[in-house]
């Protein structure tokens, strides 16, 4: 129980520990997880429609999507490639999650492709004009596995091919603080069906401008954890991040809706090419 107990208590060194996939491939939280990415309450799991529609429509403006052959990373449940194929684009979705996928697949009309893949450990296909990266899923990665996704993005695309993507910045960091919970069934019953107890740690790093909430789960019969590492940027971090990776940053804006770029934004939203 000790060392149980101090391990809870001791602050875990930067993305120390990964537990991702454990999100959806639990049951009950993939069902949750569904719940969330079609909310229109909560933008915990993916925007509300309205946004989605606004983000579609400023890519579109940037880069025109018909007749592009277009890759959407992370798709989930197919709220962006649904919408990028009514705007002429030839979609295809990647995501590791076969219930997000099943999802998306019945509601996709059949014009979108969809493939099951973890996108930083796969073989991904090629030649496309398009890649998308949205809702800061690049955020969630450690260094190493941010490095490996860009260098394969930068594979995937035709010569003159663009990525788009969404990253947080300082002003979410600027807005969150340590704090420790314990909770019966923590979040509602988010994490289990049944019975459970749940403990919330979350961190701060602040020379990382890192992130951590950390998720204890204590069930009857079962004991589990989630890590959910979270990285902020500055303009200049994701500029050199991006650059190191062979990409050039053509776009940068306050969001993927063109919002203008402020000081300490909340989110920053990217165009580049390879360089």
């Amino acid at each position: 129980m000790y060392e149980f107990i101090h391990d809870i208590a001791m602050r875990p060194s930067p993305f120390s520990r990964s537990t991702a996939k454990q999100l959806w491939t639990k049951q009950h939280l993939a069902e949750q997880m569904l719940d969330y990415h079609l909310s229109q309450e909560t933008d915990l799991a993916s925007r509300r429609v309205e946004v989605i529609d606004r983000v579609v429509t400023w890519i579109d403006g940037q880069i025109e999507l018909s007749g592009k052959k277009l890759c959407d990373l992370g798709c989930g449940p197919g709220l962006y490639t649904k919408r990028f194929s009514e705007h002429g684009a030839q979609v295809t979705g990647i995501d590791f999650s076969e219930y997000s996928l099943n999802y998306a697949k019945s509601n996709s009309g059949g014009v979108v492709n969809y493939l099951q893949a973890d996108y930083v450990v796969d073989q991904l296909p090629t030649g496309f004009d398009l890649i998308t990266l949205i809702y800061t899923d690049l955020c969630v990665l450690s260094p190493e596995q941010r490095s490996i996704l860009l260098r394969k993005m930068r594979g995937m695309l035709k010569p003159g091919g663009k990525i788009v993507l969404d990253v947080a910045g300082m002003g979410l960091l600027n807005g969150r603080q340590e704090v420790t919970l314990i909770e019966d069934r923590l979040m509602g019953g988010f994490w289990a069906a049944g019975d459970y107890v749940g403990i919330q740690k979350s961190y701060l790093y602040d020379e990382q401008h890192l992130a951590l909430d950390r998720y204890v789960i204590v069930e009857p019969d079962e004991t589990w954890q989630i890590y959910n590492w979270f990285q902020h940027y500055t303009p200049q971090m994701i500029e050199t991040e991006l650059r190191n990776s062979g990409f050039a940053i053509t776009e940068l804006a306050g969001d993927l809706t063109g919002k203008p770029l402020v000081e300490n934004s909340d989110l920053m939203g990217i165009i580049a090419t390879p360089c």
